[in-house]
Formats: structure tokens, C-alpha cells, sequence
């Protein structure tokens, strides 16, 4: 190594290389932040929620609280801010300053993320477990499934599809909402068959359907999604000879459904979501492949 890059060293982290599949967890922990935004409410008004918790902070700069509040309006404009993580890894250098384990657990949950997006996996890991035992103590069903599931998208990260798994079963049994379940099968199969193995995939599929035969209110509402997508895709069919329609037409007529269930359903809200960042991470791949060509 030569002196200047043994100086630049010092002063410059390594960028860490992630691969596209992990990519893929990352955009949808990022996608998922979107659900912390209060609805009707633009970034103009964010933008005066961190001034007034920059002012607040600057008042009393000791009080780990006013610390925390500052990462958290950063990290709802922005998961991706690098001053959520600097803040949340100075705020928890002292170990646990907060006598309220709900509050902290959510500060090892902000800081998994934050851990997460940035390509630090195994730090990811410690730090979302002491969340995990905060939560226990104290805290929620919600809190705990979204524990589990930043679990599984790091356990899947790291290669542990077994320990992945576990957590999907868990976090099933904390589910409260019909669409909560469907969200978190998609998360959980959208880690496993990215970065496991066919067969992590099928056992996850089993796993899946024993819920729904337990469940018959997720089971009914899972076929109904099924079928809409099913008889979408029969409609926009141009080669089905049994519709006299041409696309155009049958689009027209379809398109008011779609949107009423994406404007009211998670699930599908997710699912575009889920869309426009792998297609997002296509292009980033491509553009770059096309690069490193043109440098050689």
C-alpha cells in the first residue's frame, strides 16, 4: 500500500460492496419508512420539525432524549441520512441511557436500520437483538413485529435462513391487521429467495399456507388478492379469444379498481413499492455494468 492510500485510509471508510439481492431487503426496510410519515403531511413541515429538534437539542445537549428525537424526524425524511447513524452510535457509546425500554429499545431498532442500509451487518445484528430484549421487557406487538422482521432481513443478510424462518413464525403470531400478515410474507419471501436457497423458498411457502389454514380471515382475503390478480392478468390478455375487448378498453375498466385497492390496501401499496425499487435497482446495475465496459 502506498503512503497516500495508507493516509486516505485514516480519514476515508472503505465503501462496503453490497450485492443486488441484499440491495433488494435494503430498498424495502427503505420502502417500509414510508409507513412512519403521517399522512397529508409534505417535507416543507418536516423540514421545520428538524429545525425545531436541532433548536431543542442545541438547548439542552446532554439530554439523551432531545438526541434521540433529532435521529428520528432525520431518519423519517431520510432512513438513509448519514446523521441518524452518527447521532444514534454517539448516543448509545454509554450503553443504556434510558429507564424506559421501550425508548430504548427503539433506539437500537433506528439504529439496526441505520446499521443495515450502510452494508454493517454483523453490527446489525447485536444491535437489533438488544432491541429485541428491550421489546420483550417492554413493549408492543407492533414493536416486536417490526423487531422480527429487521431480524429476518439480517439474519438473511448474514446467510442464516434457518434463523430467518424462526423469525417469520414469530413475528405471524403478532400480527394484528389482515394486511400485516401479507406484508410480512412478502418481506420474509422477498429475503429468502434472495439470498437463500430454493429450498429456504419452499419451506417458507409451507410455513406460509399453515398460517392460512389456521387463519381463514388472512386465508379468504389472500384468495381474494389471488384471484383480482389472476382475472387482471386473464383481462390483459390480448391472445384470450373469449375477450372481444382490446387492451385499451380493458384497461379502462379495470384501472378504477386498482387504484380504489392500491389507495386503500398496504399490501398492494407494497407491492409498487417493491416494484419501482428492483426497477430502480436494474437501472443502477445496468448503468453501471455500462460504465466499468466503457473504462476498460
Amino acid at each position: 500500500m502506498s503512503l497516500w492510500d495508507t493516509i486516505k485510509s485514516k480519514f476515508v471508510s472503505p465503501k462496503i460492496v453490497v450485492s443486488p439481492e441484499v440491495q433488494v431487503l435494503q430498498a424495502d426496510w427503505v420502502a417500509e419508512n414510508s409507513d412512519a410519515r403521517e399522512e397529508g403531511v409534505y417535507l416543507d413541515e418536516y423540514m421545520r420539525r428538524i429545525e425545531a429538534a436541532k433548536a431543542a437539542q442545541k438547548e439542552d445537549e446532554h439530554n439523551p432524549v432531545k438526541l434521540l428525537e433529532l435521529a428520528e424526524v432525520y431518519a423519517v425524511v431520510d432512513p438513509k441520512d448519514p446523521r441518524v447513524l452518527k447521532i444514534l452510535l454517539r448516543l448509545t457509546k454509554f450503553g443504556d441511557l434510558f429507564f424506559d425500554k421501550m425508548r430504548q429499545g427503539d433506539t437500537y431498532q433506528l439504529l439496526g436500520r441505520s446499521l443495515f442500509l450502510a452494508g454493517r451487518f454483523e453490527e446489525c445484528l447485536e444491535v437489533m437483538l438488544k432491541a429485541h430484549a428491550c421489546y420483550r421487557e417492554n413493549g408492543n406487538r407492533k414493536v416486536r413485529r417490526f423487531n422480527n422482521v429487521g431480524l429476518l432481513r439480517t439474519y438473511a443478510a448474514l446467510g442464516d435462513c434457518k434463523k430467518a424462518a424462526e423469525r417469520l413464525q414469530v413475528a405471524l403470531t403478532q400480527c394484528e391487521e389482515t394486511d400485516d400478515s401479507m406484508l410480512l410474507y412478502m418481506h420474509a419471501k422477498n429475503a429468502l429467495e434472495k439470498t437463500g436457497t430454493a429450498r429456504d423458498a419452499e419451506i417458507l411457502d409451507d410455513e406460509w399456507y399453515c398460517f392460512l389454514e389456521d387463519n381463514p380471515t388472512e386465508k379468504k382475503q389472500w384468495e381474494n388478492y389471488q384471484s383480482m390478480g389472476e382475472g387482471v392478468l386473464r383481462q390483459c390478455n390480448p391472445e384470450d379469444e373469449r375477450d372481444e375487448k382490446n387492451w385499451a378498453e380493458t384497461l379502462s375498466t379495470i384501472w378504477p379498481l386498482i387504484k380504489r385497492d392500491l389507495q386503500q390496501s398496504k399490501f398492494f401499496n407494497f407491492l409498487l413499492k417493491m416494484l419501482m425499487g428492483s426497477l430502480a435497482s436494474c437501472l443502477f446495475l445496468l448503468i453501471s455494468q455500462a460504465l466499468g465496459r466503457s473504462l476498460k
